[in-house]
């Protein structure tokens, strides 16, 4: 059995049974002023978590903005079909990988709970015409973007009872 099949060992000194590990590589490093860095036309469009009403970035062993490639629950590992952009706070500090195929990749791994908030980035790199024009086409929406109209059928085909009557 490859380790890709094999889960990173939970630590003992903490049992979660809602664990989540995912593994990926953080992107808000202190070597990079603590912001993700994404390249695009040459420049580097960088991403921090700040506390509100500062402009201090907040360590990535608090917070993390990480390209997450897969992750263990319960036991099994699994892998994203394409990287997912997360944010979120980890319940222990990264380590480095180890299980599901991800040692000695440069991958690290972070312990979360199922309850833990995480927020995902949805980033895309395309032409203005595929992002903003053909995006919006009919087909390509999502459903709850199109208008809904129906119409309320009501007993007898009344809007209201009328009164007085019993009825």
């Amino acid at each position: 059995m490859t380790t890709d099949n094999i889960p990173a060992a939970p630590d003992p000194r903490r049992f979660w049974p809602d664990q989540i590990t995912l593994y990926g590589v953080a992107l808000n490093l202190p070597t990079t002023a603590n912001a993700a860095n994404l390249p695009f036309e040459g420049h580097l469009v960088r991403l921090s978590v700040v506390p509100i009403d500062s402009d201090d970035p907040v360590d990535p062993a608090v917070m993390v903005i990480a390209a997450i490639y897969g992750y263990a629950f319960e036991g099994q590992c699994y892998r994203f079909d394409k990287p997912k952009l997360l944010v979120f706070r980890p319940g222990v500090a990264g380590a480095p990988a180890n299980g599901c195929g991800f040692e000695d990749l440069g991958y690290a791994m972070w312990q979360i709970t199922k309850k833990t908030p995480v927020m995902e980035l949805a980033t895309a790199t395309d032409l203005a015409e595929e992002i903003v024009l053909n995006s919006n086409l009919p087909g390509n929406r999502n459903p709850n973007t199109y208008g809904n109209s129906f119409m309320l059928g009501h007993r007898g085909g009344r809007l209201n009872r009328g009164g007085g009557n019993g009825g």
